[in-house]
């Protein structure tokens, strides 16, 4: 593998993590901000989530963990940025900091997952009864479409930033292993 062309990889995927970690924070306050039909009145999602008694703290606990795991991967996408601009590591280092990146993502990437997937289980007491978060946002009485679209675009970021947490650790074992070669032929 050619340094360059992995410091290339290494922007790209940055800017990727940035621009994703960016809309999807965009579209969480989008989503906080939507109408939800839950009781004869009709809430904003937020006042929904962290001011009533219709979910419960951990409802409104995984929310806050759900932000904060995106403000982490726009964060990770900022350092990936630095570091790939810095120029100064040298191959074998960068390789293993590809490893231990690619496996940050995708512990990242899986915990976001898990918060994500008890949040849709969790319960929110409506006028139909106590129903499970997913399906209140996929219920247009309940919620317009968009909060639907939302909840499946930031399925698909988690699985995008699975994926690249599996490409990015396997590139940097494969370049930590072709220096290793080269150091042992050239011994």
């Amino acid at each position: 593998m050619e340094y360059k062309a992995v410091v290339k990889a290494i922007e790209i995927i940055s800017a990727y993590l940035i621009i994703l970690s960016i809309m999807e924070l965009v579209f969480i306050v989008s989503l906080l901000f939507t109408e939800v039909n839950v009781v004869p009145e009709i809430l904003l999602l937020h006042e929904l989530i962290f001011s009533s008694d219709f979910i419960s703290i951990s409802g409104s606990l995984l929310w806050v963990f759900l932000i904060i795991c995106m403000v982490f991967f726009l964060i990770l996408g900022i350092h990936m940025l630095r570091f790939a601009l810095n120029n100064k590591i040298e191959s074998k280092p960068l390789a293993k900091y590809l490893v231990v990146l690619g496996m940050v993502m995708l512990l990242g990437a899986f915990v976001k997952m898990d918060y994500l997937v008890l949040l849709g289980k969790t319960n929110v007491d409506t006028v139909l009864g106590s129903i499970p978060f997913q399906t209140a946002l996929y219920d247009s009485t309940i919620t317009p479409f968009i909060a639907g679209v939302f909840w499946v675009f930031f399925i698909s970021v988690i699985c995008c930033f699975l994926i690249t947490g599996v490409i990015v650790t396997t590139a940097g074992i494969k370049w930590t292993s072709l220096i290793e070669r080269e150091k042992h032929s050239n011994s």
